[in-house]
Parts: C-alpha cells; structure tokens; sequence
C-alpha cells in the first residue's frame, strides 16, 4: 500500500529534509507560509497543499519542521489544525526543538485522537539536512519505530539514531545539546578575546586549541566563519535565544540548579540588540570580541 507523506516547516533544515524524502518516496504534499519553497519542491513533483486541514486529510505520516512550540501547538491543535482534521492511524514527526511538557502536551491530545505523536527532533545543521546526514533524537523505542516501519523515512533524513525511549525525552536531550553548544561559543568568544589581547594570532589561537584539551565542536564548525568575520546564517541569534529560553524553562520545571545558562542567554541577548538577531550564532563571538 502507498503510503502518503506531509511535511510542514520549510526552512533551512525542513526544506532539505522534505526534498530528500520527494527524492525517494515522490508522494509528498507541503505547507509552507512562504509559497517559493512550496514551489522549489513542487517543480521537483510535490503536491502543494492550500491548507493545514488539506494536507492533514492527504497524508499518512505527516512531518513537522518548525521554529518553536507556539509554532507547533497552532499547528497541530489550533481550531482548524491538523488533529482537527486528522484520521485515526496518522502519525505525527516533530523534528522540531521545542520543550518536552510541549511534546507530552501534543502526544496526549493526538491520542484522543487516535494519531501517534513522536518527538524526533535533529542536529547537523543545513549541510546534514542536505546530505541527510543528521543526527535523529527519537522520542520512542528502535522497536516501536520498526513496527511502525517508520525507520525508511528516518533513514533518508539522517544516518545518527539514538531512541531515548519515551515522548519528550528526544525534546529534553535536544535542548540540553543545545544549551551546551551555545554556552561553549561563549566560552570560545571570552578565549578568543583573550588571543586578541594578548597578541595571539588567529591561526596559532586555532592550531593550538583544536588539537589540545580546549577543542569542542562548535569552536571548529564555527572557525572559519570567525576568522572571515562571515555572519551569514545558518542557526540565527533569535533561534538560539528560543533553545535557550526552553532550557531555562526545563531547568525551572525540574528544579535543576544551572549557574551558566542566564549568562549565556544575556551575551545572546546582547548581539540580539545590537542587530544580529538574524546573523548567525557565532555572531556573539563578534560582540564578545568587541568588548573593551
């Protein structure tokens, strides 16, 4: 039996993911607020849908790829949203990054509706999504997966798959990665800072850290995006602020002491007002290294 794909949010990361799933499996219907990525891939053969309600009564499995929770919540339980118009036996993907009370929330009112809510949101940037090599934070069992014969699709979308086991735990594990990731480019903006004080060429600054004990991944995804001064985006400054505020918030609703996370909210929060809320994250290293 065919089965009939949706896909919801295309942006940078949603875009390639849709256009890999099109690649592969051809019977894709998109929604999109903009129309020039519904059209991109409805020239490669997707089926554009006019409405939420339209592609929610097309489609099989639906995947979300969206900004944030507000974001999901009006899409899959505003008044005229996709469980509104959903059909017993859907499911729903969210490759979003939102909080894990948001995912619990979404999976209890899918069921009402007869619809499984999985939580599988992604890292690895554009270029993962493109080469669809991103890795899967997968709110669910490998064995609840299989059985649903779910695991083609995730395939096409990325090539790291860790099953967390339960709803919302893909959610919580991804806004911890996060919080790590973007508090260490502090941490990198502060050092480097320091090289520039203290005469130390970028070059050297890089030779050195990247092969010594204070090398961490965004430092050398984000390098040559520092020495060129090269702030055009890939994860922006707003939705660096979104992940971090979701970490403050589950940090709070677990009662989990965390000393550094409102630091690094408040130098994002600072490039935010300086302008670069649309630049991209390695933009605070930008501020950081302007401080006198």
């Amino acid at each position: 039996m065919s089965v009939n794909l949706g896909f919801i949010g295309l942006g940078n990361m949603g875009f390639p993911m849709a256009k890999n799933l099109l690649t592969r499996f051809e019977r894709l219907m998109v929604f999109n607020r903009s129309q020039e990525a519904c059209i991109a891939l409805a020239e490669k053969g997707a089926m554009v849908a006019e409405s939420v309600a339209e592609l929610a009564g097309y489609t099989d499995i639906i995947f979300l790829s969206l900004p944030g929770p507000i974001e999901v919540e009006e899409i899959v339980s505003g008044s005229n949203g996709l469980l509104a118009n959903s059909k017993s036996g859907q499911y729903i993907i969210d490759f979003s990054t939102v909080a894990p009370s948001t995912t619990k929330k979404m999976v209890e009112l899918a069921l009402e509706k007869g619809v499984s809510y999985i939580d599988i949101p992604v890292s690895g940037g554009g270029v993962g999504a493109e080469k669809g090599e991103l890795s899967l934070m997968i709110g669910a069992t490998k064995k609840e997966i299989k059985q649903a014969n779910l695991i083609i699709y995730l395939e096409t979308v990325g090539n790291t798959f860790h099953f967390i086991g339960n709803r919302g735990g893909g959610s919580a594990i991804k806004i911890i990665n996060n919080y790590m990731s973007f508090t260490a480019q502090v941490i990198n903006g502060e050092a480097i800072l320091m090289a520039d004080q203290l005469g130390i060429s970028m070059d050297t600054f890089y030779d050195v850290v990247l092969s010594s004990s204070g090398a961490n991944a965004i430092l050398a995804a984000k390098m040559n995006k520092v020495k060129n001064n090269d702030l055009e985006p890939g994860f922006v400054v707003d939705l660096v602020l979104k992940d971090l505020e979701l970490a403050r918030q589950l940090a709070q609703d677990s009662q989990i002491p965390n000393f550094t996370l409102n630091t690094g909210i408040q130098f994002y929060r600072k490039a935010q007002k300086l302008g670069y809320g649309k630049k991209d994250s390695s933009s605070v290293i930008k501020v950081i290294r302007e401080l006198k």
